[in-house]
């Protein structure tokens, strides 16, 4: 019989055994990983750099070699930021497309050791790629130093971004690039062995680095139907043109049809005969002519009018209501009487005489759709919107005079639904559409280091 002595010696001989071919089969990565640990650990208070090379090694990340034998390893956050401000609170935008979405970005730099660290921030752009071109980017910004006390944390936003992209310490991103500009590029944290009072190095500090992008948009959005025309005349007129009358008229023969628009011009010319032909027979004559012009053009549905039109005076009705008066059949007209001349055009009464710089960006009369975009609970002057727009379309115009225009645009009339007065009574709803849009989204990305090699370290003096 083998005594139990022997069988419990022969299992802890066996085992012992097993124990050492484990430790000596290369494919054992627990075990390589355990030693390098072990090393780096032990190597860590004598040589940071060293100890980062094997702890690297030890998680099969390839380094390259260092350029000289005193370069520094530090420990490199690089996150990317995407930055672009929106059309702001209570402004503006008169360009074709109005920027709707903000875009910004935060990186949030935390120190989780029981020591104060020193690293050093920068951001460097991404432009657009220049095709066959070698040379590619702008030049980054400068490093600036930071301290971090132990578990403090601090914030780069888009308008530190800024600050560093310019070098400027004064600078916002919204006033270095503008309205609807988008900026990306990279924010650097850097961070070496960190070194004691007496100015031998001890230890690495890493960090916690985390990377917060957020895309947002609250807005609200109108699409007003509107026609440009104009309250300007050269002379003085019986009427106020863009001013709103009702008149009643007498029907001459009420078993045929009214002709509304018809019954209005022929009272319009027999104001002209009676207020300006005894003052004179030139303006008289010109004024019936701009009548005679205007009943041409059906306000409901306008051409494509041109600045060679000859001056019209447009009547535009809200109303035609019949009144009876005994047995005297009348209408009742509400209208508004328009001209598609301002002062920057030719006057007719010097025909000879070119006009000023009338290089108008639409069709007097034509219907036009202006999307209004603005951020919400913001009121907006819809009227003012309209004028500073298309003064602002009219001066990009090639060739046009900015006084002239300016002076031209105190009597532009943009007829618009909202009036819901005139011949489309209670259509206007039909005409102005009304959008509202918000959102956001957030991606949160924690930020990896990388391990580089430098040849100057700090990088700061």
């Amino acid at each position: 019989m083998i005594s139990r002595k022997l069988v419990m010696g022969v299992g802890v001989l066996c085992a012992l055994t097993l124990a050492v071919v484990l430790l000596a089969v290369p494919g054992t990565p627990s075990a390589a990983r355990s030693a390098d640990r072990a090393a780096e650990v032990q190597s860590v208070a004598a040589a940071p750099e060293a100890a980062a090379l094997a702890a690297a090694q030890a998680e099969d990340v390839v380094l390259a070699a260092p350029a000289a034998a005193n370069d520094r390893l530090i420990l490199s956050y690089a996150a990317k930021f995407v930055c672009m401000e929106p059309i702001q609170p209570g402004s503006y935008y008169y360009g074709a497309v109005a920027p709707l979405v903000k875009e910004s970005t935060g990186v949030v730099i935390h120190n989780p050791n029981s020591f104060p660290v020193m690293l050093y921030k920068k951001a460097v752009r991404a432009p657009v790629e220049n095709p066959f071109t070698t040379a590619q980017g702008v030049a980054p910004g400068n490093w600036v130093t930071v301290t971090l006390q132990p578990d403090y944390a601090f914030r780069v936003d888009c308008d530190d971004i800024a600050k560093l992209l310019t070098n400027n310490p004064t600078a916002t991103f919204i006033g270095t690039f503008g309205i609807g500009v988008e900026v990306e590029g990279m924010v650097v944290i850097a961070i070496g062995p960190q070194t004691n009072a007496a100015g031998t190095v001890q230890r690495y500090g890493p960090l916690d680095v985390t990377a917060e992008y957020v895309r947002s948009s609250e807005v609200m959005k109108k699409d007003i139907h509107y026609q440009p025309w104009w309250t300007w005349w050269w002379w003085g007129l019986p009427w106020r043109i863009g001013y709103a009358y009702e008149r009643v008229i007498q029907v001459p023969n009420p078993a045929l049809n009214i002709d509304c628009r018809e019954l209005l011009y022929t009272a319009l010319h027999e104001d002209v005969l009676r207020e300006i032909a005894p003052i004179s027979s030139t303006l008289a004559n010109l004024t019936n002519a701009a009548l005679n012009a205007g009943r041409q053009i059906d306000p409901t549905s306008v051409g494509q009018l041109t600045d060679q039109q000859p001056p019209a005076l447009v009547a535009m009705i809200g109303g035609c209501r019949k009144l009876m008066n005994g047995t005297t059949l009348n209408v009742d007209i509400d209208y508004v009487l328009l001209s598609n001349k301002s002062p920057a055009d030719a006057d007719p009464r010097t025909p000879g005489v070119p006009p000023t710089a009338a290089l108008y960006p639409w069709w007097p009369g034509r219907w036009y759709d202006l999307p209004v975009v603005q951020p919400q609970n913001i009121s907006t002057d819809i009227d003012k919107f309209f004028r500073q727009w298309h003064t602002q379309r009219w001066l990009d115009v090639p060739g046009a005079d900015p006084a002239a225009v300016n002076a031209a645009m105190v009597y532009w009339f943009p007829y618009w639904c909202g009036w819901n007065y005139w011949w489309w009574w209670g259509n206007s709803n039909d005409c102005t559409d009304i959008a509202l849009g918000e959102g956001e989204s957030l991606d949160v990305e924690q930020v990896t280091p990388t391990r580089v090699f430098t040849v100057k370290w700090p990088p700061v003096p």
